[in-house]
């Protein structure tokens, strides 16, 4: 009855955003999936809203207030251990996480791009809320092959009843959390982005911070900070367009990515989305997280014919990534270096979602998952990320 009100409730403000008068806009926020729903093919989460931009502080330049809220659930899988921290590729703790996120966020353009219609820098301020609640996985007790046969059990086992440890210190108590994050981030737009192709430049640094104080009013605790710098760039040296219609085209798209992400209490949402091995396509989510990573990732697509804002595409890609410091909320340093080439076959949905399957080699490390063994990885995908 909840994932069918929240779906019943987005469609109705993508409806909103379309057809209203108003300066109303739909903003996508983000999807995640369970692993044990449909092999993570079906997402679970979803976090949307509405941008307003009916004002503006500054003439000729946007001024934009976001309005996101998001719900569901999802798996989290961790592969270190509960007490010391040392890095293990097998046995990973397994467990699911209920979340609300809700987020407010001002952004004010600045400037004119060599892009007709957009601004050459945005500044964006926003506040993030969150609550999690941390479970046993509803697979309890089922065999799993994660670099060999495991059972998934319960945090009870795994980590302890009223677990004070701080590898995972948004799992502390009863494993509920409270959370609030504040971003502050620059962005300068030169992309002319046409959806099926793509030319120019996209970067910005951002900043999140996430202090004690407004992260501990229940057992699960967080306090870090994140700092990222993000470019991509893209180049489309060949396309056909033909009477308005998208036919084919071929893109050339790099991004470049660096990160610190530090503090006394990192949780594992935080974690995630910062890990090498997510950032490096082929290797599993929190996996050779540490303190500080850099990325390239190098894709060629091949993209058409558009039918309605929807179309196939291949991405052929080829990641670079580095990562050294301490293992989040450890005194263990890490140092490691991951590629990994594949191709990824997706059918694009306005440009933002990439439904697909994705093959990966992996030159160099290896998916935790799978075992030291295996070169050779698969797995469904959403979205380019760039």
């Amino acid at each position: 009855m909840k994932r069918r009100l929240l779906a019943s409730l987005v469609v109705a403000l993508i409806a909103i955003c379309t057809i209203s008068a108003a300066p109303v806009e739909f903003v996508f926020g983000g999807l995640d999936q369970h692993a044990e729903v449909l092999g993570g093919f079906l997402p679970s989460f979803l976090k949307a809203g509405a941008g307003y931009n009916g004002f503006s502080l500054i003439d000729g330049n946007t001024t934009q207030i976001n309005l996101l809220v998001g719900g569901g659930y999802s798996q989290r899988k961790v592969w270190q251990t509960p007490v010391t921290g040392s890095v293990q590729d097998h046995d990973p703790i397994v467990y699911d996480t209920i979340r609300a996120e809700w987020e407010v966020g001002l952004s004010q353009g600045l400037l004119q791009s060599t892009v007709p219609g957009k601004d050459l820098l945005t500044l964006s301020v926003g506040y993030i809320g969150r609550y999690e609640r941390n479970i046993d996985s509803f697979r309890e007790g089922k065999v799993r092959n994660n670099n060999g046969e495991y059972v998934i059990d319960s945090l009870d086992n795994r980590i302890g009843k009223d677990y004070e440890g701080a590898i995972y210190p948004d799992l502390r108590g009863d494993r509920q959390h409270l959370g609030t994050l504040f971003s502050f981030d620059v962005m300068l737009d030169m992309m002319d982005d046409q959806g099926m192709y793509s030319n120019g430049l996209l970067a910005n640094a951002s900043a999140e911070w996430a202090p004690l104080a407004l992260n501990s009013a229940l057992d699960g605790v967080a306090d870090y900070y994140s700092l990222t710098f993000n470019a991509v760039g893209a180049y489309t040296p060949y396309s056909f367009v033909e009477d308005g219609q998208h036919w084919f085209s071929l893109t050339f798209v790099d991004r470049f990515n660096v990160n610190w992400t530090d503090g006394e209490e990192v949780p594992v949402y935080a974690q995630g989305p910062v890990s090498l091995g997510r950032k490096v396509r082929g290797y599993n989510t929190w996996t050779y997280n540490t303190q500080f990573t850099v990325v390239n990732n190098l894709d060629l697509r091949l993209a058409g014919p558009d039918w309605h804002s929807i179309f196939p595409r291949v991405n052929l890609f080829f990641d670079v990534g580095y990562g050294c410091g301490d293992y989040f909320n450890t005194d263990i340093a890490g140092d490691n270096f991951l590629m990994s080439a594949g191709v990824q076959l997706t059918v694009s949905f306005f440009d933002f979602i990439d439904l697909g399957y994705q093959i990966a080699y992996l030159f160099d490390g290896y998916k935790f998952s799978e075992g030291p063994d295996t070169s050779v990885t698969g797995s469904f995908t959403f979205f380019l990320d760039f």
